[in-house]
């Protein structure tokens, strides 16, 4: 337990250094800890995105401005990872859906169950970053997500526009599930006026 504690808090130094690319170094670090176990090399399904920083092609100016100002302001390792192979989308999931979370990868809505409980867990990032790329997500993509214990591979079942105050998406369905949700249009000058939401069951549990 002290291990991994150390990593966690040599993950958290490194995260404020550097940013989107040592999270997820320092995040497979403490994985690695907690496991008593070195990772296995990444496969191509995965695995095959890097560590590069994060492409911001599809993002916007000020979304990238605020990543750079932003970056050395986070406090925690990511508790998950998500991977979206086909959409080469590779995001830091913290807790807690704040602004700089939802800026430096994304983050799971206070209230939302952890990875591994029952329910449905969602987690939002911003339109105009990472979560731009969900303008193409497709029904049967796959969503892979690793925790510090264990890796989920989620199948998208449903997309959704609905409006802010919509919360019906955020309850439980009868399968283990994840919801991502960010604004819409995606390219919208100005605030948004709609939720983008893309539901996903749970298929697969892997120590």
């Amino acid at each position: 337990m002290g291990a991994l504690l150390l990593a966690v808090a040599s993950g958290s130094a490194l995260l404020t250094e550097y940013g989107h690319a040592s999270a997820l170094r320092a995040f497979d670090a403490a994985r690695a800890l907690g496991s008593r176990s070195v990772a296995a090399p990444p496969d191509a399904e995965t695995r095959g995105l890097g560590y590069a920083e994060p492409d911001q092609s599809l993002w916007a100016p000020d979304r990238v401005l605020r990543y750079d100002e932003q970056r050395w302001l986070a406090a925690a390792v990511p508790e998950a990872v998500i991977r979206m192979p086909r959409l080469r989308l590779e995001v830091p999931v913290f807790p807690g859906a704040t602004d700089v979370h939802m800026t430096l990868g994304a983050g799971r809505i206070t209230g939302s169950p952890t990875f591994g409980e029952p329910g449905n867990v969602a987690v939002s990032s911003h339109r105009d970053g990472y979560f731009r790329r969900l303008k193409d997500v497709r029904v049967g993509d796959v969503i892979v997500v690793d925790t510090l214990a264990r890796t989920y591979r989620y199948v998208v079942e449903e997309i959704l526009v609905t409006d802010p105050d919509d919360t019906t998406v955020l309850w439980p369905g009868s399968v283990p599930e994840i919801t991502l949700m960010t604004s819409y249009p995606f390219y919208h000058f100005g605030h948004a006026p709609q939720r983008f939401v893309v539901r996903a069951e749970l298929r697969e549990e892997i120590p």
